[in-house]
Formats: structure tokens, sequence, C-alpha cells
């Protein structure tokens, strides 16, 4: 087991600014998206990461995608890249987060905006129509919490590498004492997501206690009537 983690990151690692088109999947609050924005990151020429994210939902419009139209000081409207043309046009990595929750008119722009580098070419929808191309460097970091075979075929295929995410980014777990970490990879990793506890809600768990809450306050407060139980599995893995 502990192989096969190590082997999911170490391939995560290997692939991140090699590949201009990865998908990671897996269950939520492992680190997809952290890894996405670190991992071997682009820099633009300030030496900052050339990164650009956005979350997928059922309301975001290809327009977030492409670009839209926004008043102006002077009283009339000018023309504003949305996040893919951004990154194109920077050559920088596009993250896009949930990517199986993008509506139909999102995904119908990630078709064009996915194409293969040496083909890839889309005509705004300015005024000037004007034709834009990924500079070089462009490259696509998605996550979805779901198997890729939840995707519609013709964007699944468009990610040659599909990096399936089995635990929880060492970094995440660097946070928390070594005596908790198989209880909370155990109830990260969980398949039932009514069981499942969430990276984010352990982190506040440890905050409480470090701002003075007691441990059973605390975990009342996180997890609720489940509490009573985490402490008793830490209590038995350490017996």
């Amino acid at each position: 087991m502990a192989t096969k983690r190590q082997d999911c990151w170490s391939m995560v690692s290997s692939v991140l600014g090699r590949s201009r088109r990865v998908l990671l999947y897996g269950p939520p609050g492992t680190g997809k998206t952290y890894s996405a924005v670190k991992q071997n990151a682009p820099m633009n020429m300030e030496g900052k990461p050339n990164v650009f994210q956005i979350t997928m939902t059922e309301d975001t419009a290809a327009a977030n995608l492409e670009g839209f139209y926004k008043p102006n000081n002077s009283g009339g409207f000018e023309w504003h890249d949305g996040i893919a043309i951004q990154s194109w046009r920077n050559g920088g990595r596009l993250i896009i987060n949930e990517i199986d929750h993008a509506s139909p008119d999102a995904m119908t722009f990630l078709h064009a905006i996915l194409d293969d580098q040496d083909i890839a070419m889309l005509t705004l929808n300015n005024d000037t129509k004007e034709t834009v191309r990924p500079a070089e460097g462009f490259q696509v970091v998605a996550t979805t919490n779901s198997p890729p075979e939840s995707l519609p075929l013709a964007l699944k295929d468009r990610f040659p590498v599909k990096i399936y995410v089995d635990s929880i980014h060492p970094k995440a777990m660097e946070q928390f004492p070594d005596e908790w970490h198989k209880v909370i990879n155990d109830t990260t990793l969980i398949d039932d997501p009514e069981e499942r506890i969430s990276v984010r809600a352990w982190k506040e768990f440890f905050d409480l206690q470090e701002k003075g809450f007691k441990k059973s306050q605390a975990g009342r407060l996180v997890f609720g009537d489940k509490a009573d139980e985490l402490v008793d599995a830490i209590t038995l893995s350490n017996a």
C-alpha cells in the first residue's frame, strides 16, 4: 500500500511540466489542486508562477474562459480575456478544477482549448474577431473527483495522461501528528461520501486545539456525532 501511494505522487511529480495535458482524478481533498499549482509550475518573466486557475460549475459560462466586454471609464466597453485565453497568451499552466462539472457551453470551448498545440486556434468573439494561438509552454492540468469514464469521450480523449491520485499529498500529511496519519488516510479516502472526512476538516480539528479548545470540544465541533468514534480509532491504533 505504501509503495502504491509513493508511486502516485512520484508519477505526478515526473509528469507535471513535461506533459501538456494531464488529468488528475481521485477522492476530494487529497491535494490534486495543490500539486497542480505547486509542482514544476512554469514561471513568468517576474519569476512568479505562470499559473491560471478556474473551478468549473454548471453556471460557468464559456465567456469566463474566452473573454467578455466590461464597462470602461470612458463610458464604453472594452474586451477582457477570459482565464483560458490569458493562459494561452502567456504560455502558462491552466488549471481546470472539477472539469466534470463544466456546462455544455463551457465544455464546447474546452474542446478547442485542448486541441493539439500545433493545430489549436481560436477566433475570439470580440469586435476585431482576433485569432489567437497558444504560446509556447501552454499546458493544462485538470482535476476531478470522478473517474475519467464519467467525462464525455471527446473531452476524455484530449487528456493522454491520466493519473489516479489514491493518497493524500505528503505535504498535507506533514501538518498532522504521525499517530493520526492512518486514521486521517482511512477517513479521507473512504468511498462512501457520507462517511468521508476531508483534509480541511482534519486541519480545522487540529487548529481549534491550538486555539485552546479541548480535543473533545474540537472533535464535536468539526465531526459531530463521529467525534467519539474517531478518538476511539486513534486510541486503538496506538494500543
